[in-house]
């Protein structure tokens, strides 16, 4: 049996029955949705083990073979740096991290705010508990909206989690209350989005944007506002909050698209719902977030 390090990824697969009788590429490429680089990747740094023993890609498998994919270790990312740092961890995994983030952090370092991410955070987390993962945010959130953030910890899971967005398997549900009253109960939008052509983080609608779905219902309607709830069916950078504000319903306290900072100084825009397929064992996974006291808060004010 070949030594592995136990600071090293690994991923077992039992082979299923039907599953057999094919090469050990095909079954990695098809059923396990490898990309040729990874699998490039395991070849020449990596191993690939079938029954504890290294073997060619183009080796047979058969029904109940035991595969173990071990990955090198991942490169530290010398702009992202362990601090000590509050996080809310909802669960976690050898595979997976689900976070519940607060207002006013970002989620991974930038220009303006290279330090006190939730990145920061997670990887002292890690450095603490002597995990050596290293993180692959799959769903990103603005600095001042709320709730679920899902990580991958290793390149594989970050591979089965794009092919999830892609294929819509990753579902996200948002909680926004809006200006003005909606009159229909629920609505798709179907508008492409775009950065403004100034410097500027605001994005606008334009033809020659990205295409960007946002399906929406009402959740409750309020003297002047409404409460949504809001699924995301593209993830473009500020989808919800350009999209509502084009519709004339800007998010309260978005003041960057035009909603009214009187009762709050940032969007009610809060991550309360996230469903996936577990990137291993590919079991249905949901979880969900409260809404924020902040939040909530406004919610009494307004009904008062």
């Amino acid at each position: 049996m070949e030594r592995v390090r136990q600071d090293l990824y690994k991923v077992e697969f039992i082979v299923a029955q039907g599953e057999g009788n094919r090469l050990l590429h095909s079954y990695l490429t098809g059923k396990k949705h490898l990309s040729a680089k990874a699998l490039g990747r395991l070849k020449n740094q990596g191993s690939v083990l079938v029954n504890d023993l290294p073997v060619p890609l183009k080796s047979t498998i058969r029904e109940g073979d035991r595969i173990v994919l071990i990955y090198p270790p991942e490169a530290k990312n010398p702009y992202l740096a362990p601090e000590e740092l509050p996080i809310k961890i909802i669960y976690e995994d050898q595979d997976i991290l689900v976070l519940d983030k607060q207002a006013g952090v970002c989620v991974h370092p930038t220009k303006h705010y290279p330090r006190g991410t939730l990145a920061n955070g997670v990887l002292f987390h890690w450095e603490r508990n002597k995990d050596n993962s290293t993180p692959h945010i799959v769903n990103r959130l603005d600095k001042d909206t709320t709730g679920l953030v899902l990580l991958a910890k290793s390149t594989y899971g970050a591979q089965q989690f794009f092919r999830q967005q892609r294929d819509g398997a990753i579902k996200r549900s948002y909680l926004a209350l809006v200006l003005g009253e909606v009159q229909d109960d629920s609505g798709c939008i179907d508008l492409p989005i775009a950065r403004e052509d100034k410097p500027t983080a605001r994005r606008m609608i334009s033809k020659d944007g990205k295409p960007s779905i946002t399906h929406y219902r009402v959740e409750e309607r309020l003297p002047g506002h409404t409460l949504l709830a809001v699924r995301l069916e593209t993830g473009r950078t500020h989808q919800i909050r350009v999209h509502l504000s084009h519709l004339g319903y800007p998010i309260l306290g978005d003041f960057i698209y035009g909603g009214d900072t009187a009762l709050l100084n940032r969007q009610f825009l809060h991550a309360f719902r996230l469903a996936f397929n577990h990137p291993v064992n590919q079991k249905e996974m949901e979880f969900t977030s409260e809404l924020p006291k902040e939040l909530a808060d406004v919610l009494t004010k307004i009904k008062n």
